[in-house]
């Protein structure tokens, strides 16, 4: 594959005045739309449209394909802003600035850009074989870059054959091999392969290799597929164990939650209300730059129907559970007086939304807000903030100083709540036992004890050395 003569941008514009969408599905961009009349009638001088000609073995299409990627504004743009946005967000920053200023400053077309976006149109069109053939004929061009790699790798593990999982697992050794970690959405679009053949011991061996190689998973990743294969439990639970084999718990949440949302989303049913409908009150966000960039956003996401309620229940159903009943009914209380929303519960729910992301300095920034507004958390609000806390070793001070806090208040946290303080001590490099049996005897002074049963509940189906060392700090061995 090779195009007829070198090639330049042009700088004639069209006099006709039209908004074009581009479509490009990248991690931080959706579509874009642009005034055609401020680019180039063609990406090439004189008209000039630069071709080529199938070879022997070549796909009968790979002409008309290339010259979609290559001669048109939207398949140019699209596939050069996928590569561009995906090679940033992966943390491949100098390489995705190289491409950027290679096109926009020099004018150069980068051929990576070209034959990936190539192998993209054909795993889009669901072309696997073709996809592989022109992903095969790179080392005659240029080399694959991390992007390039997980088109390929995606487009096989997507297709039904399962002859395919043999190129895939090449595919991922040989980018690893060059020192590229695969992203989350690569290595779950191939476990998700192995489970769908129900390949899952192939699937927990190649992992193996995969982690020999420096692999390691990346927990905030699985909560976002779990919630985007909602409708495919099962698949997800395989996924799951195959990544890490019941080893650790990989968000910090279980899904014992499950039960309160079904019940809100009866009730919002019965009241017939939109999960989308703006019920609560307009937050002005003050100008301090210690928070967050999109704090006004997502408070603004806890004033609808869905997320209110959602936090509401799971809030009220976990006091009453513990006991805290005057808590509880505090909050239906302030409900039932013309509505009102309580701030705890906003607040709380907004912690809540960053803890869910691994955001544990976002959720300790709200948190903070909330106290020098004058609200007192509830025992629900201590949880949601010292289990996102517990989960960044950064913050496991201040994890430790909330959960003795809650303590001097007449709050006993339970299983859930303490379960992730002592799982952050376990994960210290340096005498994790001891700095945990110290902490546990500064709780055990206040009246704290450690109920096996819960904790084990909060554990159960889990192994490895931070199971262990748990265990080990609140039981003895």
């Amino acid at each position: 594959m090779a195009s007829s003569r070198s090639r330049s941008r042009s700088k004639t514009k069209t006099k006709t005045k039209t908004q074009t969408t581009i479509k490009v599905n990248s991690p931080h961009i959706g579509n874009i739309v642009f005034d055609s009349s401020s680019l180039p009638s063609s990406l090439w001088e004189d008209g000039y449209r630069p071709g080529i000609v199938a070879g022997p073995g070549d796909p009968e299409d790979l002409p008309e394909v290339f010259a979609k990627v290559m001669n048109s504004h939207e398949g140019f743009i699209k596939h050069f802003m996928k590569m561009f946005d995906n090679l940033l967000t992966d943390g491949y920053e100098d390489l995705a600035m190289e491409i950027g200023n290679n096109f926009t400053e020099e004018g150069v077309i980068p051929q990576i850009v070209i034959l990936t976006g190539i192998i993209d149109e054909y795993a889009e069109a669901g072309k696997t074989m073709e996809a592989l053939y022109v992903y095969r004929t790179f080392w005659e061009h240029c080399a694959p870059n991390a992007y390039t790699y997980s088109v390929i790798i995606k487009a096989l593990a997507a297709d039904p054959e399962p002859n395919f999982l043999g190129v895939v697992k090449e595919c991922v050794m040989e980018m690893m091999g060059k020192g590229m970690q695969p992203n989350a959405k690569t290595y779950t679009a191939v476990l998700e392969a192995y489970a769908g053949h129900e390949k899952m011991e192939e699937g927990k061996m190649f992992l193996q290799e995969m982690k020999d190689n420096g692999f390691v998973a990346d927990r905030k990743a699985m909560r976002a597929m779990r919630n985007a294969l909602k409708s495919k439990r099962p698949l997800v639970k395989t996924i799951i164990e195959i990544l890490f084999d019941n080893s650790e718990d990989y968000s910090g949440d279980s899904e014992d939650d499950d039960d309160a949302i079904k019940k809100s989303n009866k009730m919002m049913e019965y009241f017939n209300c939109p999960p989308d409908r703006y019920v609560g009150n307009k937050h002005v966000i003050e100008d301090d730059p210690e928070n967050p960039k999109d704090l006004e956003q997502v408070f603004d996401i806890m004033c609808r129907t869905e997320p209110l309620i959602h936090t509401v229940t799971r809030m009220v159903n976990m006091l009453k559970k513990d006991g805290f009943l005057s808590q509880a009914q505090e909050i239906r209380g302030e409900f039932d007086l013309g509505g009102h929303i309580p701030e705890v519960v906003t607040h709380t729910g907004v912690i809540e939304i960053y803890a869910k992301s691994d955001l544990a300095k976002e959720a300790h920034t709200v948190f903070l807000r909330m106290l020098s507004l004058g609200l007192a958390p509830n025992a629900y609000t201590y949880s949601v903030i010292i289990k996102a806390l517990a989960k960044d070793s950064n913050f496991l001070e201040d994890a430790k100083k909330y959960l003795l806090e809650m303590m001097d208040k007449g709050m006993q946290p339970n299983a859930r709540t303490y379960t992730p303080v002592f799982k952050a001590f376990a994960r210290l490099e340096e005498d994790n036992v001891k700095k945990g049996k110290e902490f546990l005897m500064e709780m055990k002074a206040k009246g704290f004890r450690a109920k096996k049963k819960a904790v084990m509940e909060v554990l159960k189906g889990r192994k490895g050395p931070v199971v262990e060392t748990v265990i080990s700090i609140l039981f003895g061995k």
